[in-house]
């Protein structure tokens, strides 16, 4: 479990484009580490503007893989994060002590984060429906919920789908920021990191990969919360395939961020795959008025 250079991508991006402006807190699904070499760390830094911050506090990373490791916590200082929680029943880096399986019963920690994360924690806890409704409880309303985690050659109890995640989003009404496959190959980079790339979220795109070439499938996901409201489970009664709108993205190439939103589905009362006109009026009129201001073209 830990950031690698897929999961340091996400983040500066996010960072550069401005969703990370007011965010003062995050909670890590497990005990989080950094996993990549201090050149390749560095190096991505720079590729984001990020010069000025105390490399003292990455010594650590010159040693990786075979040193102690280094903390997460340090990299979302650079961020701007400053208050830092992860949930883990070992207690390494100070994490709360939670059995991920069970419900989350400290209200005090309900949505207190701006930023809840799971770099492949969830995988291996085997109720994985309450670890993300964990991850619901613990988001503020306007923050994030970033997720990384295996599609092919994991290690966990289980492996996730794009409908997975997009059937979430509908049921709890999140805006997906930003997903991608991401692709690690049998080569590491040059200073010995995975070597991880971003891909739009398309199946023909894997399709036309050399899989002999290929260390790991993961797929990432960042969402936001629009709402406080109690995590809805969904139900799969829709191709999500028809809302493939997302087709990832790479660092700084670029310009506008894309993104989608779903029409919730769990209180339709519809002919599976139609929206009755009223709903789908209402749903829009929330989002244009209630959510996102007018602003007046000059």
């Amino acid at each position: 479990m830990g950031l690698g250079p897929a999961a340091v991508k996400m983040n500066l991006e996010l960072w550069k484009r401005g969703f990370f402006k007011n965010m003062k807190s995050v909670v890590e699904m497990g005990a989080q580490g950094l996993h990549l070499t201090l050149t390749d760390f560095e190096e991505l830094l720079q590729m984001a503007g990020l010069t000025d911050y105390k490399k003292e506090k990455f010594c650590a990373l010159a040693e990786y893989p075979n040193g102690a490791g280094c903390s997460s916590r340090n990299f979302y200082e650079i961020l701007g994060i400053n208050e830092y929680a992860c949930l883990d029943l070992d207690k390494v880096y100070g994490a709360i002590p939670l059995d991920l399986n069970r419900p989350l019963e400290d209200k005090a920690l309900y949505g207190k984060y701006d930023l809840v994360t799971d770099y492949g924690t969830n995988e291996h806890i085997f109720n994985t429906p309450e670890a993300f409704r964990t991850m619901h409880r613990l988001c503020k309303p306007g923050g994030i919920l970033m997720i990384g985690q295996v599609v092919y050659r994991g290690n966990g109890y289980y492996t996730y789908d794009p409908s997975f995640f997009e059937g979430m989003a509908a049921a709890n009404n999140y805006k997906i920021l930003f997903s991608s496959y991401v692709v690690a190959t049998t080569t590491p980079t040059a200073s010995g990191s995975s070597n991880q790339f971003h891909l739009p979220l398309s199946r023909e795109l894997l399709d036309a990969l050399d899989w002999t070439k290929t260390a790991e499938l993961g797929i990432f996901y960042a969402m936001q919360k629009q709402a406080e409201a109690e995590f809805k489970t969904p139900y799969q009664t829709s191709d999500f395939s028809k809302f493939r709108l997302n087709h990832g993205y790479e660092l700084q190439l670029v310009q506008g961020p894309p993104s989608l939103s779903c029409i919730p589905v769990h209180t339709l009362n519809a002919i599976p795959g139609s929206v009755p006109g009223k709903a789908l009026l209402d749903e829009l009129y929330y989002r244009a008025v209630k959510i996102i201001p007018f602003k007046r073209c000059k």
